[in-house]
């Protein structure tokens, strides 16, 4: 037979066995494309003078910095508030002396080949594979865009959709909701495995929040260290560093029942979805084909790109990469779940304080 017709037939066999999601990829791929090109007649409508009027040099990113007066102002109006930021600064700085500390005893057993042996559950041998993977992300994302055309239908007549910020958590929630059941569709009823085959497991709980502690604690100056070359970088090619729409939020949400759902979403729910998909599901099916050293990189880029900024890029990156180690040392997701909530709590913690003193 010739090879032409063989590819031709296996192309096809493949369209055939995958009909639904060759049409979530074509869906996913319109609207896309019709969300691209009504950008770019924005762009296109818009005023010359208005976009040359407008210089990066001009644009002065937020800077968390507070001046002398400003501690001052803080001191003698709030000063619960200052106590509880000097305590704040303290921690930050203890927690930045002792992952230093860390940090030179692993690159020691480094050096000297030592490796760490802290395996806590053996890693279950994933039957599902990278195809398995993609189908789930259009499954994501087709919901995601079929959320945002039912509400475009709905904003008059629901009062609480006219908050961007609401549609924004409420979506996502959704979206992730719909992630979980799906890979658990797959894990379950697809392949016959257990759920615990991603790493959701109990067994050693208290030794994989240790190991969460001293992962966190020890990335904590190498992230410090990212951030500040981050900051010089970007100030020196005078570059604007977008703030995310979650942390967007947090500054200017004034609706209190939207902060606290925020809050939950983005400091519990989050994490715990993210580590399902990224390390217990992705991290799996690439380590399967292409092994641990290559899946711990390609999810720690896929997982930095869908979190960040190009400015934010490496330290999301950095953090991926620790995930994915404990995942992979310790057979469980109770280690990367820890320290992915620590993290985003100590974050939307930060977004808080920062938010009290600007007010």
């Amino acid at each position: 037979m010739c090879p032409h017709i063989l590819i031709m037939k296996r192309f096809f066999g493949f369209i055939r066995q995958n009909k639904l999601y060759v049409v979530l990829f074509a869906f996913v791929l319109l609207i896309n494309s019709l969300m691209l090109i009504g950008h770019m007649m924005e762009r296109y409508l818009d005023e010359p003078e208005s976009v040359q009027s407008v210089r990066i040099s001009d644009r002065v990113p937020p800077s968390v910095k507070m001046s002398q007066e400003k501690l001052k102002e803080l001191a003698s109006g709030n000063p619960v508030l200052y106590v509880v930021l000097a305590a704040l600064n303290l921690c930050i700085l203890f927690g930045m002396f002792v992952g230093m500390i860390f940090d030179i005893y692993f690159v020691k057993r480094w050096i000297k080949k030592e490796p760490l042996e802290i395996n806590i559950v053996p890693h279950a041998p994933p039957r599902w594979n990278i195809a398995d993977v993609i189908r789930v992300v259009l499954i994501f994302l087709s919901v995601g865009y079929v959320l945002l055309i039912l509400q475009e239908f709905f904003i008059t007549r629901i009062a609480l959709l006219c908050n961007s910020n609401f549609r924004m958590v409420f979506n996502t929630l959704v979206m992730n909701v719909v992630g979980i059941s799906v890979i658990w569709y797959f894990i379950v009823k697809k392949y016959g495995q257990k759920i615990s085959a991603v790493g959701l497991t109990s067994k050693g709980f208290v030794k994989s929040v240790c190991y969460a502690a001293i992962g966190y604690v020890a990335i904590i100056p190498i992230l410090f260290g990212i951030m500040i070359a981050t900051f010089y970088i970007t100030e020196f090619f005078k570059v604007q560093m977008p703030v995310q729409s979650v942390v967007r939020i947090f500054i200017n949400e004034k609706n209190t029942t939207v902060l606290f759902f925020s809050t939950i979403f983005a400091a519990i729910f989050g994490p715990v979805a993210e580590e399902i998909f990224f390390r217990g599901f992705m991290y799996k099916a690439v380590k399967k084909k292409m092994g641990a050293a290559v899946a711990v990189i390609i999810t720690s880029v896929v997982f930095s790109l869908l979190h960040a900024h190009i400015v934010g890029i490496v330290p999301i990156f950095a953090l991926g990469v620790l995930l994915a180690y404990l995942y992979e040392k310790t057979g469980s997701l109770t280690a990367s779940i820890a320290v992915h909530i620590s993290h985003n709590l100590a974050m939307v913690v930060l977004v808080f304080f920062m938010r009290s003193m600007s007010a």
